[in-house]
């Protein structure tokens, strides 16, 4: 057993035996004092006990004197007291009172083995101390005369003996382990105060009156003190938007409340923002608190950028739908006219059309971005013409290639499949991105288009005879800000680059300087195709699906009936543009200007039994949007307020997932992206009507 164990075992010794003999002298001079006062003083004081009164003070000073001393000095004061004790008592029990001195001798034995047997560290000084007085005990009545020392007092000293041997064994064992559990626990602690010095958030303990009784280095290290129960700057801090300072703050907490982690509130320290939080909890077994001061200027500063994000996203949706809605009006006006024009009044507007669908392909990659920084993006696979598609991005181009005084080549391989399952509108998007910016970079020669079938893959390429790109910049291209500058890079080759990624291609580029540049990826063949479905439960399109690919309810085509159709729009431009569409196909219809005056009209003409077959609903709209008056109208289906639910289409600028699902999700049926063609929209009308 260790020493330092021992002498706490002593300590604790000296500490009861001193309280032993506290107790005898207030118990003798209560007695005393009792005595002195209903009977007399000579009874309470006299024959000797005083005397007797005077040297228990004395033994009691003397411990308490001595209380704070060496070990040893202590061990002494024990061993000595003890002594005078025993001695104390033989005098006693053999001239005071010898019919009692086997009772005397007992008692003297039992107290000296208690109290000096725990003296010594080791096992067998203290059996030699037993044994010792378990001898006189046995030789204290005949001390002269050995033969009649009785054979009972032998057997009774020598099972004392072995008694106490027992159970000093078994204290000896109990105290190791005793011991050994309260150095694990000050390992343990130790450990924990290494734990809480490293946490990263500051923090201290308040005890029940308020008093910090502990606090980890980053607490220290926040206030730049390594002392924080004097600082002053803690007392006057005062919390942001609040008068009310750090010190009222804590002196206030009601620990039954603290439950979990309340937060008092944030304060700036050096530039740096930092939550106060509380809860209760054990300290030192009783009832305290724990303060944490945790920096939250890095999570404030991500979530002003996720705020301001979501701003920017925003507010991209509302420009992207502002700037569809007039796009979706020149495209229906020249889709009107352009028939009853002279070929060179037609050969201009076609270049106007062609204007817009270059001006749709920037909107929609304004509007890419954000759904690839929201993770919004989704691609849809349809059956299409690839090699139309490719043909239809040269015809697009060729009014800038022109127009710069430059020759476009393009090389359609014959062998491309007519019908390819693919996202057609990304991939145009793609080779639009890639011939805007060949056009872009090149002031003289040629730009060429060209896709071949490998057998495996369809290598699609775009080559310019531009200025080139430096090999320290090719490594940069496809990022929206490059190097050091944060200066703008290319919103085109950025999105084409992710777009293609999500088709599982790669765009690569190989650039000289002076003499051009080429982009090119690859697509690959699909060795089989997926089961093409028309069920009312695909997935919600975007807005690169042809129309006859969204999902539909047919009606059956009332032949001989006049069918109406119902425009709820707010925009007149928009009413007036889809009237001379419907009515240039003799389909008969009427107007409102908002989502409430659309249920009005549906529910008037459901009662004249002439119900509407067809809506097409703008969403945004004053009064009642869209979508709401589109749930309106299924619920007064569902009510049986009208016997005939219509056909609802919604012609909307939003082409996001999340807009898309909330168009079904309110009863609609389909969606039409504006701007949209006229082909397409009498296209989609006529499966409803």
């Amino acid at each position: 057993m260790k020493s330092e164990w021992w002498n706490e075992y002593f300590s604790e010794l000296y500490q009861n035996f001193s309280r032993i003999i506290y107790m005898i002298f207030l118990f003798s001079i209560t007695v005393r004092l009792a005595a002195c006062y209903f009977i007399s003083y000579e009874v309470a004081f006299g024959k000797n006990q005083l005397k007797f009164l005077i040297m228990i003070l004395i033994l009691s000073t003397g411990l308490w004197v001595f209380s704070n001393s060496n070990p040893l000095i202590k061990k002494f004061m024990i061993f000595t007291i003890t002594e005078a004790i025993d001695i104390i008592f033989r005098y006693t029990s053999l001239y005071v009172i010898p019919s009692y001195s086997s009772l005397f001798c007992l008692e003297c034995t039992i107290l000296t083995i208690f109290y000096q047997a725990n003296i010594f560290e080791g096992f067998y000084p203290n059996l030699i101390i037993v044994i010792k007085h378990v001898l006189i005990w046995g030789f204290f009545n005949h001390p002269l005369n050995y033969e009649h020392l009785p054979t009972s007092t032998l057997v009774a000293g020598t099972f004392t003996t072995v008694l106490w041997a027992s159970y000093e064994y078994d204290k000896r064992i109990k105290l190791r382990e005793r011991f050994l559990s309260k150095e694990s626990m000050i390992y343990a602690n130790k450990q924990l105060t290494e734990l809480l010095k490293a946490l990263p958030d500051g923090f201290f303990i308040l005890n029940n009156n308020k008093e910090i009784k502990y606090s980890n280095d980053m607490m220290n290290n926040i206030f730049k003190t390594d002392n924080i129960f004097e600082m002053s700057l803690i007392k006057n801090l005062k919390f942001v938007n609040c008068q009310e300072t750090i010190s009222e703050k804590l002196q206030n907490l009601d620990y039954d409340n603290l439950l979990s982690h309340t937060s008092l509130g944030f304060t700036d320290i050096e530039n740096s923002r930092y939550e106060w939080l509380a809860k209760r909890i054990e300290w030192g077994n009783e009832k305290s608190c724990i303060v944490i001061i945790k920096d939250v200027t890095s999570v404030l500063s991500l979530e002003r950028i996720a705020g301001e994000n979501k701003a920017k996203s925003s507010l991209i949706k509302s420009v992207s739908h502002e700037l569809r809605t007039p796009v979706n009006g020149i495209n229906l006006i020249i889709d009107e006219i352009y028939p009853l024009l002279t070929s060179d009044l037609g050969e201009k507007l076609k270049h106007i059309k062609i204007c817009t669908s270059l001006l749709n392909f920037q909107i929609a990659d304004i509007l890419d971005f954000s759904e690839l920084a929201t993770d919004n993006f989704q691609l849809n696979f349809t059956f299409c013409d690839l090699k139309d598609a490719l043909k239809e991005c040269a015809k697009f181009i060729s009014v800038q290639v022109r127009h710069k005084g430059l020759e476009l080549y393009s090389k359609i391989d014959s062998l491309i499949p007519e019908s390819y399952y693919c996202d057609r509108y990304r991939i145009q998007k793609v080779i639009m991105n890639l011939l805007n910016n060949a056009i872009k970079f090149t002031s003289k020669g040629d730009i060429k288009l060209c896709a071949i079938n490998t057998g495996r893959s369809i290598e699609i390429s775009v080559a310019d005879s531009g200025i080139g790109i430096p090999k320290e910049r090719l490594k940069q291209i496809f990022d929206m800000f490059s190097g050091d500058s944060n200066s703008l890079c290319g919103l085109g080759l950025h999105i084409s680059h992710n777009i293609l990624r999500l088709l599982k291609s790669n765009l690569t580029v190989s650039s000289i300087v002076g003499q051009g540049s080429i982009f090119s990826f690859s697509l690959k063949l699909p060795t089989d195709f997926p089961e093409f479905s028309f069920s009312c439960e695909s997935e919600i399109p975007n807005e690169c699906i042809h129309n006859e690919t969204i999902r539909c309810i047919p009606l059956k085509n009332l032949r001989t009936e006049i069918i109406t159709v119902l425009i709820a729009d707010d925009n007149d431009f928009n009413r007036l543009c889809l009237g001379n569409i419907l009515r240039s196909n003799g389909i008969k219809f009427i107007e409102v200007i908002n989502g409430k005056e659309a249920v009005k009209t549906i529910i008037e003409f459901d009662r004249l039994r002439k119900p509407i077959k067809c809506v097409i609903m703008d969403c945004e709209m004053p009064v009642m949007d869209g979508w709401q008056a589109a749930k309106v109208i299924t619920t007064k289906y569902t009510q049986g307020i009208i016997k005939f639910l219509p056909s609802i289409i919604a012609h909307t600028a939003y082409s996001s997932k999340d807009d898309i699902q909330r168009c079904y999700d309110s009863g609609m049926i389909s969606y039409m992206l504006k701007p949209t063609p006229q082909e397409e929209i009498i296209s989609i009308i006529s499966k409803y009507v």
